[in-house]
């Protein structure tokens, strides 16, 4: 059994949506066994390799960084040892500062420099009755000390303690990728010790991969054709071919491709990709895109570029596909909420262009497959209003795909309603702050 500790990114319903999804498509027995709003907990029956794990962080959208867990505890002793506004007790810092889990990181030390750092996940956001930083710093401080008392000739530890840079005010004790990476942290004898907080437990996992935010950073920029304003990101798109159940080797499908990005990512996944739009202009920026990629990683991709409507698929796509993902067009760009009717005209709009669309991806997918896209949720003057999925799917071959299964949903999150997964999704949303036009995700199966 392998028990790992995935760190979420922002909307982590996805990426715990998108990881159980993984999991079960690539044939392993796993279970999200307890989680919070920064990290899952997930035990998985067989044992992975070092090769699996660092495919899986490789595919996966919506995780930083993918640990072993090496020692858990009851939240009692770190709430004892290191709470927010009373006197520590002693005798839980005591026990807790005997770092337990030493040995398993580094079972032999003496006479080696080691660089390591103690990356901290709150289950929220910091407002928790322990003080976080202290905690941090004193894990920190305390393995240095054992490491140079066991007989390392160096201990050096790494701390990041600044607002995050995403959500400004909100608390971030952990290192940043591009640190990790950086400062070799990854390689033995040094290491990143995560450090997770659940309502009831806190992990120790030690980190076996993070995201490569410095490559995608590199083929964000390098690229030669950038299109701003309808570019999906590239974590999204790898979201979604997850959620397709797109796997190396198959043909994957983007009937509204735009510039690549979507492609892109299939490609350095080892999949063959066909991708169709009706911009003309958009289709030489993703042929660009996919030219310089190949160029880039040195191998022959497999890309196939038309220009072409896509509610006409079935004439401009010959064979059959193994997994649709895809953004579409979601509507006009409002600078201010829309009033309900005008909301209620570009929905009805866009749904019969989408099940046209579907009707035509259903005739060319494989029994057996998925797809999945984005929908628009438009904030009116009044609520938000959406696609209905009855008029979606209506005579497209296509059903409604749940997420986040029950069987593999054992994590329990009864306090706090923040934490809550309702198992049996039907879409799971995907906001950005101040949009009028927000996106949600959804699947369908043939």
């Amino acid at each position: 059994m392998t028990k790992l500790a995935f760190i979420l990114g922002s909307n982590w319903l996805l990426s715990i949506a998108e990881l159980l999804v993984y999991i079960q498509d690539r044939g392993y027995d796993g279970t999200l066994m307890d989680h919070s709003r920064n990290a899952a907990i997930v035990d998985i029956k067989q044992r992975l390799s070092s090769e699996e794990i660092v495919d899986m962080q490789s595919a996966l959208g919506g995780c930083f960084k993918i640990g072993k867990v090496i020692w858990e505890s009851d939240i009692e002793l770190p709430l004892s040892a290191y709470p927010a506004k009373k006197a520590a007790n002693k005798e839980s810092l005591t026990e807790i500062r005997k770092i337990p889990w030493l040995k398993i990181v580094w079972p032999r030390v003496k006479g080696k420099k080691i660089k390591f750092g103690v990356s901290t996940y709150p289950m929220f956001d910091g407002r928790f009755p322990i003080n976080f930083r202290r905690f941090t710093r004193g894990m920190n401080d305390q393995v240095k000390k054992l490491l140079l008392e066991n007989g390392a000739k160096r201990a050096d530890y790494f701390a990041y303690d600044e607002p995050d840079r995403r959500v400004e005010g909100r608390l971030n004790i952990a290192l940043w990728p591009k640190t990790i990476a950086k400062n070799s942290l990854l390689a033995p004898p040094n290491a990143e010790i995560l450090a997770i907080f659940t309502e009831d437990m806190l992990y120790i996992a030690r980190t076996r991969v993070v995201y490569d935010s410095m490559l995608q950073q590199y083929r964000d920029e390098s690229r030669p054709f950038v299109s701003a304003e309808i570019s999906t990101s590239p974590k999204i798109c790898r979201t979604l071919l997850n959620l397709a159940g797109a796997r190396p080797g198959d043909t994957i499908l983007d009937p509204f491709c735009g510039t690549g990005t979507l492609l892109m990512e299939a490609a350095m996944l080892g999949m063959k990709c066909i991708g169709v739009d009706i911009d003309g202009d958009q289709v030489q920026g993703a042929r660009s895109n996919l030219k310089w990629l190949s160029k880039d990683m040195g191998e022959k991709l497999d890309y196939n570029i038309v220009k072409g409507d896509s509610r006409e698929l079935s004439s401009i796509v010959k064979g059959q596909v193994d997994a649709v993902a895809f953004e579409p067009l979601l509507g006009p760009i409002y600078k201010s909420p829309p009033l309900r009717d005008e909301a209620e005209k570009t929905i009805k709009e866009l749904t019969s262009l989408y099940r046209q669309v579907l009707t035509e991806i259903a005739s060319i997918l494989r029994p057996d497959g998925r797809v999945a896209m984005t929908i628009p949720v438009i904030n009116t003057v009044g609520e938000p209003i959406s696609i209905s999925f009855r008029d979606l799917t209506r005579g497209t071959g296509l059903a409604l795909y749940r997420m986040l299964p029950a069987h593999a949903v054992k994590s329990k999150s009864d306090k706090n309603p923040k934490l809550k997964i309702r198992p049996g999704r039907e879409l799971i949303p995907e906001r950005k702050r101040g949009q009028v036009v927000q996106r949600a995700l959804i699947v369908l199966e043939k």
